[in-house]
């Protein structure tokens, strides 16, 4: 290529403007592209960086070359990715100004700013976020118990104290009084809070009654069976046999064993579980004042005396025993207890760093109890706090652990020896199911009660239709992570169904019940699609309104005929397997998802009269009551329940009466006036039209319905008492907050 001679000034174009070779004697030096346009890489000629190229600009053509630089080369890519990245840094910082903008003038709005502040010129304070506030809950004092305590908008009691504020809201007293006294019913009170029989132990009592060693030993065998494959597989079988066994070393014959808090807590809760299963007439001494939740006591008190002594430096054993016995006072209804306890598992479990995933170089067998533990933690956190309304403690904004594996090699080093339920299942499959149920509960609870509603203070989303309408439509596409966790459940956990029917499917129809499979994975089957449909029917129940009723075709609605079908199926499985097996018998847990279930039934009906569900949740209601039944026979909180469920049931035909006429006349309003916060499917009830609200949490009326259903789940109070200390207080009261 040519260049100007030696010692001659000539003055080169400008790179910027192009010029023809016409122009000049001598050509201009053509600066290199690393990547010619498509139409010089085709002629096979040189390119340069013009915009479009001299090549095509000459000839006419249209040239690739627009003047976007691509990055073409590793230098080029990375400039660009800088650029991008502080042009996404530019753009947050101006989002995060404009925020703070906003919570700031909402804040100066709401109160003035606090004393002795300097504002600094450039500060680097962090600013806060916008919160969502909490709904509104219930504070209540329950019967036999000094204190109140406060429950919120996804527990049960909250759902009754709405039900039951509507009911006596009503002209006449729609809803009969439940006969306030049982006694007349002829259900007799407990003579005092029996949570004192539950107070650690101070010092050795004579009074306690231990087991002898063959007896330890039957109640220890029935822990396999029951709750070591059906509620958390957090122990080594082979392990825990070892230990027990040691026990008994150097001890003179005829002596009690040594003590041991695991031990103990697994002792307690068979106890609790095996006297529940026999009539209360043949429970023998084992039972405190002819209550079988009672069972165990001196073993759990001692176990919690033991605990004590592990705060300081807790172990893998802390943990376990504080899971057990969390299960053990949840069994009994003392739910601020296992609140508590679930509390002390949680930070437990960060002490002994369970958040964190174990290291690979750690034995494989000790990984995965160290993965169990942890999400047993998360599954006993979700339930507390779904159950009571209560803010979850573990938190999962972080990477969790892996899952627990449910392989066969995972099966054979768990230390438990059951055999293969199929290729794809084992024994452990049930716990790993569970988990992922509650992973998706979880976060359709967090969703639902962290949804920011944009209410006044004081008010609640059930005196805005339209808001409730607008979180159902929210909600309902994340109700579809529920139907693929179905999907992924193995075959071998299912149950069977008669005449073609489907698991899982609400069809009503009825169990096929494998007749020669283990009675333990014919109770995870069971206690799976159960536990499926307690937590479906829990989820969609806060779309259930009693001052408003919606119509078909609308998103609310279909929620709570969700809620009310999952109820139903509840109902009708456990009903066919107490009345045909002994499977379910003495079960706590299932004891309380009816009594649960039976409760969203009865306020189903109440709030919707005319539902096409409500024929099949009358029918529902009643084997509820033979369930509830069924159970009375061996604990008394169950008997209270089926006497407070039969008495609303005989009682909901004159209700219902009353409430469609209501809803007749409303429906004709309806079509020709509109109220300012009814939405489009809502209709006013006259509760509403009359200035009522759907719950008032100072309210002052009648609250028999709430006092007594409260008496089922808290009819031996609630908080931790010494031996000897008795209350001296009214039944269920409200207090005003």
């Amino acid at each position: 290529m040519a260049t100007p001679a030696t010692g001659t000034n000539v003055s080169l174009p400008s790179l910027s403007t192009p010029q023809t070779p016409e122009g000049f004697g001598l050509r201009r030096k053509r600066k290199q592209v690393s990547r010619a346009c498509d139409a010089c890489r085709i002629q096979r000629i040189k390119c340069d960086d013009s915009v479009p190229c001299l090549n095509c600009r000459t000839r006419g053509k249209a040239c690739s070359n627009t003047g976007t630089n691509k990055p073409s080369s590793l230098p080029q890519a990375i400039n660009e990715i800088e650029k991008l990245k502080a042009k996404v840094k530019e753009l947050e910082n101006q989002l995060h100004r404009e925020r703070s903008s906003r919570v700031s003038s909402t804040e100066s709005q709401q109160e003035a700013p606090p004393p002795f502040t300097t504002p600094t010129p450039q500060s680097t304070e962090i600013q806060p976020t916008a919160k969502t506030k909490y709904w509104d809950g219930i504070h209540i004092r329950p019967a036999r118990s000094s204190h109140g305590a406060w429950f919120g908008p996804s527990s049960l009691y909250y759902f009754t104290h709405r039900l039951g504020t509507f009911l006596n809201a009503q002209a006449d007293n729609m809803l009969v009084h439940l006969a306030s006294n049982l006694e007349l019913l002829g259900q007799p009170n407990p003579p005092d809070d029996s949570s004192r029989l539950l107070a650690p132990l101070a010092e050795i009592n004579n009074s306690a009654v231990y087991l002898t060693s063959i007896q330890e030993g039957y109640f220890i065998s029935l822990f396999w069976q029951s709750y070591h494959t059906s509620l958390y597989s957090v122990l080594d079988e082979a392990s825990f046999n070892s230990h027990y066994q040691s026990l008994y070393v150097d001890v003179p014959p005829g002596n009690p064993r040594r003590p041991s808090a695991l031990v103990d807590i697994v002792i307690a809760m068979c106890m609790q579980y095996g006297t529940s299963k026999l009539p209360r007439g043949e429970q023998g001494s084992l039972a405190q004042d002819n209550d079988a939740t009672m069972a165990g006591r001196w073993y759990y008190r001692r176990a919690q005396a033991l605990l004590a002594c592990q705060v300081q430096s807790p172990s893998i054993s802390t943990l376990q025993c504080q899971l057990l016995c969390a299960a053990y006072v949840c069994s009994g209804s003392f739910h601020n207890m296992a609140d508590s306890i679930s509390g002390l598992a949680v930070r437990t479990a960060y002490t002994l760093g369970l958040h964190i995933d174990p290291p690979p170089d750690m034995p494989e067998p000790e990984r995965q109890m160290r993965r169990r533990l942890w999400w047993s933690v998360f599954e006993l956190d979700t339930l507390v706090g779904v159950k009571l309304g209560r803010p979850f403690l573990l938190q999962d904004c972080h990477v969790m652990p892996e899952l627990p594996s449910d392989s066969l090699d995972a099966a054979i080093m768990s230390g438990s020896t059951f055999a293969p339920v199929a290729n794809d299942t084992t024994w452990l499959s049930f716990n790993l199911q569970r988990i992922k149920l509650y992973r998706v509960a979880r976060t359709i609870h967090n969703a639902t009660y962290g949804h920011d509603l944009g209410l006044p203070n004081g008010k609640t989303v059930y005196e805005y239709p339209d808001r409730l309408e607008e979180l159902a439509n929210v909600i309902y596409p994340l109700t579809q992570h529920l139907e693929d966790w179905i999907k992924e459940v193995p075959r071998a956990l299912k149950t069977g169904r008669k005449e073609q029917g489907n698991a899982y499917s609400m069809d009503g129809s009825l169990l096929d019940i494998e007749q020669y499979a283990p009675s333990w994975l014919q109770r995870q089957r069971l206690l799976l699609e159960l536990e499926y449909c307690h937590i479906c029917s829990n989820l969609n129940r806060p779309f259930i309104p009693f001052t408003t009723h919606q119509v078909p075709g609308f998103r609310g609605y279909e929620m709570a005929g969700r809620s009310a079908s999952h109820a139903i199926e509840l109902c009708n499985i456990t009903h066919q397997i107490l009345s045909g097996t002994p499977l379910l018998h003495g079960c706590h847990q299932v004891f309380q998802w009816q009594w649960n279930g039976a409760m969203t039934l009865v306020g189903f009906v109440v709030a919707y009269p005319q539902h096409s569900l409500t024929p099949a949740a009358r029918g529902a209601i009643k084997l509820a009551v033979s369930s509830l039944d069924r159970f009375g026979t061996g604990f008394e909180a169950a008997a209270k329940a089926a006497i407070i469920v039969r008495t609303l049931s005989s009682n909901l035909d004159s209700v219902m009466d009353r409430l469609a006429v209501s809803q007749s006349s409303e429906v004709n309003m309806g079509n020709s006036s509109t109220n300012g916060n009814t939405s489009i499917g809502a209709l006013p009830s006259s509760h509403i039209m009359n200035g009522g609200s759907d719950i008032n949490p100072s309210t002052t009326t009648d609250v028999d319905l709430f006092d007594m259903a409260l008496g089922v789940d808290f009819w031996a109070g609630m908080d931790v008492l010494w031996p000897g200390v008795c209350l001296n207080v009214g039944e269920a009261s409200l207090l005003n907050v």
